[in-house]
Formats: C-alpha cells, sequence, structure tokens
C-alpha cells in the first residue's frame, strides 16, 4: 500500500496556491508518521521539498529525519513530474540533474524510483533518460488499458537503443479521497501478474495535495489479510521493485513508447511550447559559449544559466506545459520560458563579446559569424547591419575578397533598413570575421523584384491559382471543426472532426526575392476571419523548399491543420523525438513530435523538419500537421459546452511557423543535424570599434 500525495504545483489554482498545499500535505503526512508507526509516505519532485525547506525549516528537518528512518520516500528524481513527450533530451537530462543533485545535497542520496503518475504519455527513451540518472524503475498511470494494452502492468520497459527499466502501471488510480478502500484495493490485485506475489497499491488524497488520512491509514491497518490470498503492507515503491527483482526475466518486454492520452495537449497553449524551444536552444548555446571561450567568470555565467534551467524545469511541468491549466498560469509560464531565454542571450553576450573584442577596429565595421556547436555548419547567414540601404553592401572575409550577398528586406517596417544574405562555412567552434564597406563591389548584389510568377523555386516548387505543390506532394491549410475539450479527451488517439474548408487564396504568387542566393513567393490566404501568409523560398546550395507561415487565428472551437498529400500511400514513417528516431505506423493516430518526420510510399518520400510543430498525424497518402487547436481554456469533460460561453478560447492571435521541406527525402539522422540548425543558427553581431 502506497501512501502518497499527488499535488500539482499549478493546474487548476495558481502557484502561490499549490506552494500552500505543499506546506499543507507535509504537514499533515509528518503528523501522520508520527500517530502510525507502520505508516510509509512516498512523495515526489524536488520542488516539492524546496518549498518547504525555504519557507518552513522546522517543518523541513521532520521530513529529514523521516527520510533518514526510511519511512519518508524520495521518489521521481526530477524537478517535478514533467510531460514526458515534449522537453527535449537535454531538458530530460537538466530535470534529473536538478531532482536528483537537491536529493543528493538535502538527504545524502538520490532516488533509484523513477515517477511520473499524472504525465499523459512517455517517450520512447525514457528508459535511457532514467538509467543514466541512477534510476532503475518507473511508475506510472498513463496510457490506461483502454488506450494502450499492454501484456501485464508490471513489465520490462525498453528503449530503442536498449536500455531498460521494470516499470508498473497503476491499476486503479494514484489517489484515492475514499475512505473505504476496499473497491481500490480489489481493482489492483485484479492486476496482479500471474507469475508476481506483489503489486502497488497508491493511495491518499490527491491533486491538491492532501495525502492518506487517518480513516484511510486505520482502514488498511484493521484489514491487513481481510483479502483471499493477499496480505495489505503499508510500503513505498522501492520495496516493491526490490520484490520483484528475482523475477525479471519473467517480466514481458515491452519496447518503444507509451501513448495515446490526451492527444490535444500537443496542440493547444502553443505560446508555451513554443517559449519552451527558444528557452532550451538559447539554454544550450549559452552553455556551449561558456565551454568553448572560458570566460573569467564563467562560473558566474554557470550559475546563471543553472538558475534558468530550474524555471524551465518547473514550467514542463505536464499541465502547465500540456496547455491545461488555467490562463494566468500560461501566461505566466510563457513569461518564464522568454525570461530564461532572455538570461541565457545575455551570458551569450556576456561570454563572447569580451572573447571577440580585439576584432574592432575604428572606422572598421565587422561582422562576426561564430558556431558554438558541435557540428559544421554550411549554409545562409543572414543578419541586418545598422546602415541605410544606400551602402554600397560589399562584404569581404577574412582575406580581403568580395563575399556574394544579397539585400533582402529589413525585419522593421521601415524604409532604408535592409539585411545582407551570404553563404557561410564553419567548423564546430569556428568563428569568422566579415566586414562591411562601402566601396564598390566587384559585382553588384541583385536586387527584388516584385514580378509574379506561377512557376518557381527552380522547378522545386509549383503554385498555380489555388494550389500548392513541393514536388509531388500538395500544400493545404485546413480548418477542421473541434468540439473536444482542452485535453482532447473524447477524441480518444486520433481528430476526426468535419472538415470545415481550406484556406483560400487571395491574390497572386509574388516574387519577393530573385536570388543570387535566395529566391522567395509570397501569397496570402483567408478563412472566415483568420489571415495565412505564406513564404516559401528555396536556396541554390539546398535541396529544401522553406516554408514560412504566419497565421492570424479568430477561430473557436476549431483546429487548424497542414495537410500534405502524396498520391499513394505511406509504407513507412520516422518521427523525430525527445531522445532519437522513431518509427511509428502510418495509423491515422495523433503523436507528439520532436522536430521533425519522414515518409515514404513505394515511390514518394519526404522529409520535414518542423521544430516548432509539437503535433502530428500520418494517414493513407497525408501527413497532417496539427498547427492550432482552439478549445476553451481549461474546460474538460463533462462539462457542458455550453458551460459559461463567455470562457476565453485558446491561441487567438498571430502565430509563426517554420518548416523545411525535402520532396525527395533525407537520411533522419541528416533530418535532425538541419532541425537542429535551424533552432540553433551561428551566432552573428557586429562589432565597429
Amino acid at each position: 500500500m502506497i501512501g502518497n500525495a499527488h499535488l500539482d504545483p499549478v493546474w487548476l489554482w495558481p502557484r502561490q496556491e499549490g506552494i500552500d498545499a505543499v506546506l499543507a500535505t507535509a504537514r499533515s503526512a509528518c503528523d501522520r508518521l508520527d500517530e502510525y508507526p507502520p505508516f510509509v509516505f512516498t512523495c515526489s519532485g524536488s520542488w516539492f521539498h524546496e518549498q518547504i525547506e525555504r519557507l518552513d525549516p522546522t517543518l523541513f528537518e521532520r521530513v529529514r529525519q523521516a527520510v533518514r528512518t526510511g519511512r519518508w520516500q524520495l521518489v521521481g528524481g526530477m524537478h517535478v513530474q514533467p510531460d514526458c513527450n515534449l522537453p527535449s533530451e537535454v531538458s530530460f537530462a537538466r530535470q534529473l540533474q536538478i531532482g536528483q543533485g537537491y536529493y543528493r545535497s538535502r538527504f545524502g542520496r538520490p532516488t533509484t524510483v523513477g515517477y511520473n503518475v499524472d504525465s499523459f504519455g512517455h517517450t520512447a527513451y525514457m528508459p535511457r533518460f532514467l538509467r543514466q540518472a541512477g534510476i532503475d524503475s518507473y511508475c506510472f498511470l498513463r496510457p490506461g488499458p483502454g488506450e494502450m494494452p499492454l501484456p501485464a502492468s508490471v513489465f520490462r520497459w525498453r528503449s530503442p537503443d536498449g536500455f531498460e527499466v521494470i516499470a508498473q502501471r497503476i491499476a486503479a488510480a494514484y489517489t484515492t479521497g475514499a475512505d473505504d478502500l476496499g473497491e481500490h484495493v480489489a481493482r489492483t490485485l485484479s492486476a496482479v501478474p500471474p507469475h508476481l506475489t506483489d503489486i502497488m497499491c497508491f493511495y491518499g488524497v490527491g491533486d491538491h495535495g492532501g495525502g492518506p488520512t487517518r480513516r484511510q491509514i486505520e482502514w488498511i491497518a484493521r484489514r491487513t489479510d481481510a483479502f483471499p490470498g493477499a496480505r495489505l503492507v503499508m510500503s513505498h515503491p522501492r520495496a516493491f521493485f526490490d520484490a520483484v527483482a528475482s523475477r525479471a526475466g519473467d517480466l514481458p518486454a515491452v519496447g518503444g513508447e507509451l501513448q495515446h492520452h490526451a492527444i490535444g495537449c500537443y496542440s493547444v497553449d502553443r505560446r508555451i511550447k513554443v517559449s519552451l524551444r527558444q528557452a532550451e536552444h538559447s539554454l544550450q548555446q549559452a552553455q556551449a559559449c561558456v565551454e568553448r571561450l572560458s570566460p573569467p567568470d564563467a562560473a558566474e555565467l554557470t550559475g546563471r544559466l543553472d538558475r534558468a534551467w530550474r524555471s524551465v524545469a518547473f514550467n514542463e511541468f505536464h499541465d502547465i506545459l500540456g496547455g491545461t491549466s488555467l490562463p494566468d498560469a500560461g501566461r505566466q509560464a510563457a513569461g518564464e520560458l522568454i525570461a530564461a531565454a532572455s538570461e541565457a542571450e545575455d551570458v551569450i553576450v556576456a561570454a563572447t563579446r569580451p572573447a571577440f573584442r580585439d576584432q574592432a577596429v575604428p572606422g572598421r565595421h565587422r561582422i562576426i559569424v561564430f558556431n558554438p556547436s558541435e557540428e559544421p555548419f554550411d549554409g545562409c547567414v543572414e543578419f541586418g547591419p545598422w546602415a541605410s540601404r544606400a551602402w554600397r553592401h560589399r562584404l569581404t572575409n577574412e582575406a580581403g575578397a568580395d563575399v556574394p550577398v544579397q539585400v533582402v528586406d529589413s525585419l522593421a517596417r521601415m524604409e532604408g533598413l535592409f539585411r545582407l544574405l551570404w553563404n557561410c562555412r564553419l567548423g564546430p567552434g569556428d568563428r569568422r570575421v566579415f566586414e562591411l564597406s562601402s566601396e564598390p563591389p566587384s559585382a553588384a548584389p541583385a536586387q527584388r523584384t516584385e514580378a509574379p510568377v506561377d512557376l518557381g523555386l527552380g522547378g522545386k516548387a509549383l503554385t498555380t491559382a489555388d494550389e500548392l505543390h513541393v514536388g509531388p506532394w500538395s500544400l493545404h491549410f485546413e480548418v477542421l471543426a473541434d468540439r473536444t475539450d482542452t485535453w482532447s479527451h473524447s477524441a480518444g488517439s486520433r481528430f476526426s472532426g468535419r472538415r470545415l474548408g481550406c484556406f483560400r487564396w487571395r491574390g497572386s504568387w509574388r516574387q519577393a526575392e530573385a536570388g543570387p542566393l535566395r529566391w522567395m513567393l509570397v501569397r496570402q490566404a483567408e478563412f472566415s476571419h483568420s489571415r495565412l501568409w505564406c513564404r516559401l523560398s528555396t536556396s541554390a546550395s539546398s535541396e529544401a523548399v522553406r516554408l514560412d507561415v504566419r497565421v492570424t487565428w479568430a477561430e473557436a472551437l476549431r483546429m487548424l491543420r497542414l495537410r500534405i498529400a502524396g498520391d499513394e500511400p505511406v509504407i513507412r514513417r520516422t518521427d523525430l523525438v525527445s531522445g532519437g528516431p522513431l518509427p511509428r505506423p502510418a495509423d491515422g493516430r495523433e503523436y507528439p513530435l520532436g522536430g521533425g518526420i519522414y515518409v515514404e510510399g513505394p515511390m514518394a518520400k519526404l522529409a520535414v523538419a518542423a521544430p516548432d510543430v509539437f503535433s502530428a498525424g500520418v494517414c493513407g497518402g497525408d501527413v497532417n500537421f496539427t498547427l492550432l487547436r482552439s478549445p476553451y481554456a481549461a474546460w474538460h469533460d463533462p462539462t457542458p459546452l455550453d458551460y459559461r460561453d463567455d470562457s476565453p478560447v485558446t491561441d487567438q492571435g498571430s502565430h509563426e511557423f517554420h518548416l523545411l521541406l525535402w520532396p525527395a527525402g533525407l537520411p533522419v539522422a541528416d533530418l535532425a543535424r538541419h532541425v537542429r540548425r535551424m533552432s540553433m543558427p551561428p551566432l552573428i553581431w557586429e562589432v565597429t570599434g
């Protein structure tokens, strides 16, 4: 019998209330430990314990004493119970580093039991993440038996790269408020695998904290032998996994990911998910800069990054990152993630500017391009110098040779400003120094043309009045009815809302850039009150077509999907997920996405890098990227649709999406590399003396 108190620090209440619930739950648990000597309390997450330490030191000392005696059992090893699909591999490593590091520093030992009982699904590579952090076992609840059948409730869970942990899917629920636990225990006993004699049954009031009650503890004490063939023992997960370890070889093996539950969580409240990606990538680049350049204040800068990572780790909590909390919580989370990215960017400045200050020469306009990555870079870079468009735009390299450039529009709507585009090659850790001068270049850069086109992009894309094709694939921005709740509980594993129509193109395609390095077509489309701007571009050095989409979304209870349609069924599919590539079936079900997707049919192939799209499905010959959903915020079935019809609707307003498409396919390893390059391009800045 596993006494616990599941506590969401944020969900249908603000963080302050979650902290209050932590203190009340910890006090209650310690009191029950004093009152009932056989009772054992199981608790997860360093964040939970940190709140006690900083706000009630006396209570924290009671917790530490209970840990020392083995009656307060530490599990999880993470900062919080995060969403277990969307965070990157680096984020999971940080989650575990923060959680296990705190356990070591405050309690003298880490945990060996993983514990994400409320998360909505679990990436296939979680066994590796756990094993690398010293964890050999795992407790979870979702997906349930009706969502993903398993050969047994206790099994060996194996990642695609061979790491393995023993896992139990909780049979009934991780908490219960009932005083009479009879039905709860009976459901658990029905799930005991035939080759085992032990099973975990979780009890205690939860979600808003609470923990086991006196009546529950006394009920267990009075009914130790009340169930034929079973004995109820107050215990903890480590004891259970130790008890079944000798039979591990008899347990069935389950490979891959654990899905599907609440598929809507991966396409709702997109601002949080985009902000998470920005923070992850900025922090990774900042850490790489500090490690490569070794500035004198490296320890201080690393400390700043560590604190920013803690904020990121907290906001990966499954109900925050999943977009299922109150709207104010979502706004706060996005703000804190943006602040973490901003802190990382300031660390980048602090590490790089002193290191390259020797390149600043009065009267010389120099541009630094620095690649802190461990991977080489070879492609276009873009930078907007503070100079007038009347400038002659001569760019030279370190040897004084002219570098071919293309002048493109500024990001600002202001006449006279511009950006420069040029090709650059850098090895891992390399830097290049370019110089901008007013001397006439050897060849004038190509200027923008306004000529409308029907065929463009070197034959890589075909545009007509009503259609857009990239190679043999046609692209459609579709709007579907979506009357599922915030989680999409009623959707099961796939979206099946009625197709309401497509965004309709307005005007004609306009040629916005005409080389010599990049070509771009632009067009606008409309649906109801929503607007979409599409930029389609390619470069001479790449086989990819880039799709940049800006949407102003003004739809309720609808979803936006990019359908990339082929002429033949998809027979092979590999997705990028947290931890690496993962083969998946083309079965029409919705899956969380971690950067891109590769598909092939009998003849056709397609690779798509989509670092800011988080949910996709493949059905027949169609690859469907779920871009946006707009249910009511924090709306949970079975609450009627017409309840408080003035409730806020999610994801209204402006959104941007950036995709690279290879219509002839691409090796999956190269696709992953391009996703990283899109997300963490070389750093560029100017030094002018």
